[in-house]
């Protein structure tokens, strides 16, 4: 596991370097940046994450409408998948794979997280995707733990 501390300083480090070469960030910048701000935020707690959250957003200005736009499309793609992941027709499957559907939403809670201590908004619309979604997925894991602590 890497330290989130350093991929927030290496991203606005690469950020910067994008702002010299002319270079515009990118969604996959954006999702390294998110995850380790949200890390930050979820095991330290928003008061360690903010600092860290105005760090980023200034080396993100110079880059603004890019970044606000890879932001977007980052949380959207996150909520995308877990959304499409809770498909109750897949969650019935004998092998679907509830390890990945779980470490997939920690990851999308670090991103929102991320984007909270950021102050950044998110789209209620995809903000209700995600609790329909976490509904659905709900009685599904709770039925897992149940099985495992008969076991």
């Amino acid at each position: 596991m890497t330290d989130p501390r350093h991929d927030i300083t290496y991203a606005c480090g690469e950020l910067q370097r994008r702002l010299k070469a002319k270079e515009i960030p990118d969604r996959q910048l954006v999702r390294f940046a998110l995850l380790a701000l949200g890390q930050v935020a979820l095991e330290e707690g928003m008061a360690s994450a903010k600092p860290l959250a105005k760090e980023l957003q200034a080396a993100a200005t110079p880059h603004e409408e890019r970044w606000t736009d890879a932001l977007d499309s980052e949380i959207s793609l996150a909520v995308a998948e877990h959304v499409g992941s809770v498909d109750p027709r897949y969650l019935d499957h004998p092998t679907y794979d509830f390890t990945y559907t779980v470490a997939a939403r920690e990851r999308l809670e670090a991103r929102l997280r991320a984007m909270e201590a950021m102050s950044a908004t998110v789209d209620e619309k995809l903000l209700d995707q995600v609790s329909a979604a976490d509904e659905r997925l709900a009685p599904y894991l709770e039925a897992r733990q149940d099985n495992d602590a008969d076991a």
